[in-house]
């Protein structure tokens, strides 16, 4: 291998992205997407897609048994803001609405977020009225049991185990109730806070620290929000968007917002590091947007629900390698590159027969940066014959999709004579 081989690095990049995935067959019958035609045939026209806004999903405790082979069936709620409704699955079969748009009474007037509970508790930034309804469902049917209200124009609301919070766009505050009937909330206050998400204390979460996501300044910037304070800020260009819509926070703490006109899902870290961006902008291949407003996130396994202009998507989280570099060197290479979720990490040296000579990493992997170096030695310490060689390194995400998906790449290098005879007693550096 010559001297430039070996100080030569090269990018690898994926043949498709996979920082969601589509669900396999098996699981949802290939139904993955659902658009005015399937609404108007599981409601017989009564309800059309006028302005889809927040999503809320989440496993009801009347849905729950001892079989473990129901634990994905969530129940999915989506504002239909143009007509004041909540689009909802009544059973795992069939859609119900709770209608409909006006002041008087239950009505909603122009709602757009929206969050719910295992108990059955709905509730939505009815924005038009200046109120949180609080809703309740039991079995397939929706009522309203209460108001908050004292809001100028609420508009995302989230739960976060603990409590309850709700943007006031034109108050220029982010609301913390205790429940429904709190008088006293803790405010914060923000600049034209839309959408929200919150996570610390719910039950399915790693264990992160309790923070709020909060989309401002009219969809202009994203915030991480700690103890009242703002502790870090993004905007749309730190990660090649146009405009933030509505966050959610995953198992993991990390935190997806939607890009209604780049067409995009973006996704930063717990500490709003970027990571990835999901979408080729707007049209109708399974790898496109068309506006995505709401995004719900069921922690637990991972299963994504994102609304749309005229429907909705269903995924996965997997997992991804962005800037996967390689750099080959005279005895040895070096790696490096970002994962887009925390993944279950292989990383491989295998010789001319396909056998493995040295392991670099077999295990979890947090998101982020990683890196590992391989001095040319053998699992047994020794230093290994020059030759050709393959690097084989194999991501699998830690939720549902881990049995289903696992993206790997392969790259062959060359692995010049050793520059000093073998020694017994050295072992090779691993992996960092």
């Amino acid at each position: 291998m010559t001297l430039l081989m070996a100080i030569l690095a090269f990018t690898v990049e994926p043949d498709h992205p996979s920082t969601l995935v589509y669900p396999p067959y098996g699981h949802c019958m290939g139904i993955y997407r659902a658009g005015p035609e399937q609404l108007n045939m599981l409601l017989g026209g009564l309800v059309r897609f006028n302005d889809p806004q927040g999503m809320a999903a989440v496993k009801l405790a009347e849905w729950d048994s001892p079989d473990a082979s129901d634990d994905d069936e969530l129940a999915v709620y989506g504002v239909n803001s143009g007509s004041g409704q909540i689009i909802y699955n009544a059973s795992m079969y069939t859609l119900g609405y709770y209608d409909g748009e006006g002041s008087s009474g239950d009505r909603l007037s122009s709602p757009h977020g929206i969050a719910a509970t295992v108990a059955g508790d709905i509730y939505v930034a009815d924005t038009g009225n200046g109120r949180i309804a609080v809703l309740s469902r039991r079995g397939s049917r929706i009522k309203a049991t209460g108001y908050i209200t004292g809001l100028e124009e609420p508009w995302g609301v989230a739960l976060d185990g603990r409590g309850i919070w709700v943007t006031d766009r034109a108050g220029g505050a982010l609301y913390r109730y205790a429940s429904p009937t709190d008088q006293s909330p803790r405010v914060i206050t923000l600049d034209r806070p839309r959408g929200v998400a919150a996570t610390g204390y719910e039950r399915w979460t790693s264990g992160h620290s309790a923070f709020q996501a909060v989309v401002v300044e009219d969809g202009m910037a994203l915030v991480r929000v700690e103890n009242g304070s703002v502790v870090r800020r993004v905007t749309p260009s730190d990660c090649g968007g146009s405009f933030f819509n509505y966050p959610a926070v995953d198992y993991h703490g990390n935190v997806w917002v939607t890009d209604s006109i780049s067409s995009k899902i973006h996704k930063f870290s717990p500490s709003l590091d970027y990571l990835a961006s999901y979408g080729r902008g707007f049209g109708t291949e399974d790898d496109q947007f068309q506006n995505p407003t709401g995004i719900a996130i069921w922690t637990r396994f991972g299963q994504v629900f994102i609304g749309e202009r005229a429907g909705a998507r269903y995924f996965w989280v997997g997992t991804d390698m962005r800037n996967l570099t390689i750099r080959p060197r005279e005895r040895g290479l070096s790696l490096s590159g970002l994962l887009t979720e925390p993944t279950i990490l292989i990383v491989n040296i295998l010789d001319a027969q396909g056998s493995v000579v040295r392991n670099l990493r077999t295990g979890n992997t947090p998101v982020g940066q990683f890196s590992y170096t391989w001095d040319g030695t053998t699992l047994g310490g020794v230093h290994a014959p020059a030759g050709d060689y393959t690097v084989v390194i194999t991501g699998e995400a830690t939720y549902s999709s881990r049995t289903y998906f696992k993206k790997t790449w392969r790259e062959v290098f060359t692995l010049g004579q050793p520059l000093v005879q073998p020694d017994s007693s050295s072992r090779g550096e691993r992996g960092l």
